[in-house]
């Protein structure tokens, strides 16, 4: 269960929350300082870039993890590398001396010591958390070490600064800067210790090898790379165009600090405890949208509309790129448990190290990137921010790295098969292998989904969300709906021709898979059933366009059933009976909730074949026998739920469950259970059992 620590401690120390931030905070006051000191606040920018690229790419060449990444990163990363070096010399060097900069030395100065303080204490935190020092006793070493750096920045800035105005102005940024360092190191979690720093060396671990395979990974691991890359990229460039003075730079930082904090407090709310309770992948679609639709305003917007503008641009993308990380986390949790269940073993050291150095190389890229970008725009424009000329011409050519790059992540998203429900099925699963137990149908159904390629389909997301209003129900009696943790369960609905099948599909709050018979299934079929039982039936529509309306009808249908992983009922061929019901059993085996809707459409009763628009017909009782066949292979009693879908009323209500009797004689016992279904179905829709008809 720990194959994710490290893995999450290079995400979450790094590229998420509070930690994210804090670097572009030291950026921002980089800026800050340049502004004061030069009035050029780029060319600050661009120092701070130089040391944490520089930070970066030492911290993996040191510890050897730049090995262990695939040939491919490691020749685009030195290419890139190249490209910075020497763009970085050309800052550091040749252009101070073009253009007489004496006082260059003190923004390097700040720049470095802003950086050091960074990078000094989360060192020395994740040194002290091996010690086992407790959270507490960590913050307060970590205030004093701050003290120590604030100590030195006002020796700095008061023996150096001819205005002690300017000087307090910069020693405030600086503590502010500090204060940030220590409200991260306070909020990290208490499981983001530092790997062991003892790995293999050479080529990547065979383990990771099998995880290429695995389709889980590699999707998140993509879109992991891609967000951030992009972030780093983003906040850089989309900050340097904000501020064109020290005030405006303050801002920035206030408003950047202020929607990280509350984006990530929402984002936690509504993935841990709010009713929503969106899926983590759906928040990080919701994110990088809300980030991309910010970047291309920005864009579109130049600095010369006003600050407002620009200002609420910041806010709306940090509270993206908020979102979009604290989502990539969450995720980033699962992943330990997606490499227990494909590889069958816990991960090793080489592996954690191997998956926080592409971490890690993700941010180098995009710090280089963002480096190109600052000192392409230093090294042409002065490093300085004009409301005019080429500065404003070229500030949408430089954010085009950061667009293309969450354009790119977008689609990678899209294709994170990780869906809560998931999660927690691969828990059960390792959860009964640790305790000797093995179930194959549950170890199936996971490799289907993570392991082979799988795509979440949200287009019936969206279509649920376009038709719940169109057949708004209210939902009556859920809280009485006690579902067992372990053991599935049946739901079964009145028909009422399509009314039944849809409304459940878009209001019943518990997850299922469908019963849908064979005709929907097979088009030729599906259409003549449809015409036959529903669409002919219909004395509203004229007879030209019922065969028309049908074939569409039919069409949009089986896309539904597909999309709602439903299961096929042969129902007039025995044989083929045989495969829904094991496919039903394995489906509950493996933890799934099955709706059934057990009017018989073809009983006597009827004057004419078809499900009745009003009430409840006569029941089947054969589909009882899903829950002998569940027992057989799990030993657990199922329970049945009754559902009942009034058109009129427009309410879907929960009537009393029952539990399956393995006891008693199987005849009996389907028909128990089929009359106890029927009855309550009955008492729900206000009407006596002479009523409704025979069961």
């Amino acid at each position: 269960m720990a194959g994710g620590v490290a893995a999450r401690a290079g995400l979450n120390q790094e590229q998420s929350g509070l930690r994210l931030h804090t670097v572009m905070f030291g950026y921002l006051y980089s800026m800050l300082a340049s502004t004061v000191i030069l009035g050029r606040p780029v060319l600050g920018g661009a120092l701070y870039m130089v040391g944490r690229v520089a930070a970066l790419f030492s911290r993996l060449a040191m510890r050897g993890d730049f090995r262990r990444l695939p040939a491919r990163m490691r020749r685009s990363g030195l290419a890139l590398g190249a490209v910075s070096a020497a763009l970085a010399l050309g800052v550091l060097l040749v252009y101070p001396l073009a253009v007489d900069l004496p006082r260059l030395w003190l923004v390097f100065a700040l720049s470095f010591l802003v950086l050091l303080m960074s990078e000094s204490a989360w060192r020395t935190d994740g040194a002290w958390r091996r010690r086992g020092l407790g959270r507490v006793r960590r913050v307060v070493r970590a205030a004093e070490a701050m003290l120590l750096f604030c100590g030195a920045a006002a020796l700095v800035l008061f023996f150096t600064m001819p205005s002690p105005e300017s000087a307090w102005h910069l020693l405030g940024g600086f503590a502010l800067c500090c204060l940030l360092e220590t409200l991260a190191l306070a909020a990290r979690g208490e499981e983001e210790a530092p790997a062991p720093e003892a790995a293999p060396s050479g080529e990547l671990p065979a383990q990771l090898d099998r995880l290429t395979r695995v389709n889980a990974y590699k999707t998140f691991r993509t879109v992991m790379m891609l967000t951030v890359t992009a972030l780093q990229v983003t906040l850089i460039l989309i900050y340097t165009f904000i501020g064109a003075s020290s005030q405006s730079l303050l801002y920035s930082l206030a408003i950047a600090f202020l929607c990280t904090v509350l984006a990530q407090w929402v984002t936690a709310m509504m993935l841990d405890k709010s009713r929503l309770r969106p899926e983590p992948a759906t928040a990080l679609i919701v994110g990088l949208a809300m980030w991309l639709i910010s970047l291309a305003a920005f864009a579109l917007r130049s600095v010369a509309t006003g600050p407002a503008w620009n200002y609420l641009s910041l806010a709306f993308c940090t509270s993206g790129v908020t979102m979009a990380a604290h989502s990539l986390s969450s995720l980033d949790r699962d992943m330990r448990d997606i490499v227990r269940f494909a590889t069958g073993e816990e991960p090793g050291s080489a592996l954690r190290r191997a998956h926080a150095a592409q971490q890690e190389y993700a941010a180098l890229v995009g710090g280089m990137i963002a480096l190109v970008g600052l000192a392409l725009f230093t090294l042409i424009s002065g490093g300085s921010v004009s409301r005019g000329g080429i500065n404003l011409t070229a500030q949408p050519l430089l954010l085009l790295p950061a667009l293309a790059l969450v354009v790119a992540a977008i689609p990678a998203a899209f294709r994170v098969p990780m869906e809560r429900k998931v999660a927690e099925k691969i828990r059960t699963f390792l959860r009964l292998k640790d305790s000797g137990e093995i179930n194959l149908p549950l170890q199936r159904q996971l490799e289907d989904t993570v392991v082979k390629v799988h795509r979440r389909r949200y287009g019936i997301k969206w279509v649920i969300l376009i038709l719940r209003p169109l057949f708004y129900s209210k939902v009556v009696n859920k809280e009485k709906v006690k579902l067992d943790a372990d053991i599935s369960c049946v739901f079964t609905c009145n028909h009422g021709e399509l009314w039944g099948p849809v409304v459940t599909n878009l209001f019943v709050p518990f997850s299922f898979r469908p019963w849908v018979i064979d005709e929907i299934a097979e088009p030729d079929a599906q259409n003549v059933y449809l015409y036959e039982n529903t669409v002919k039936r219909q004395a509203w529509l004229p007879e030209r366009l019922k065969w028309p309306a049908t074939r569409l009808v039919s069409a949009f249908l089986k896309w539904v059933m597909r999309s709602l992983d439903s299961i096929p009922v042969y129902r007039d061929d025995p044989r083929a009976l045989v495969r829904t019901f094991r496919l039903t059993a394995e489906a509950m085996e493996a933890g799934d909730n099955i709706l059934i809707f057990p009017e018989n459409p073809n009983h006597e009763s009827l004057e004419q074949a078809g499900y009745v628009k009003e009430g409840i017909g006569a029941f089947f009782t054969g589909f009882v026998m899903v829950a002998q066949l569940y027992h057989q292979r799990t030993g657990k009693r199922a329970q049945f739920i009754p559902i009942y879908a009034d058109k009129k009323q427009h309410t879907l209500t929960f009537g009393e469950a029952t539990r399956y009797n393995p006891d008693a004689p199987p005849q009996e016992e389907k028909e128990r259970v089929a009359r106890h279904l029927r009855l309550e179905m009955l008492r729900m829709a206000g009407e006596s059992e002479a009523e409704g008809g025979d069961a």
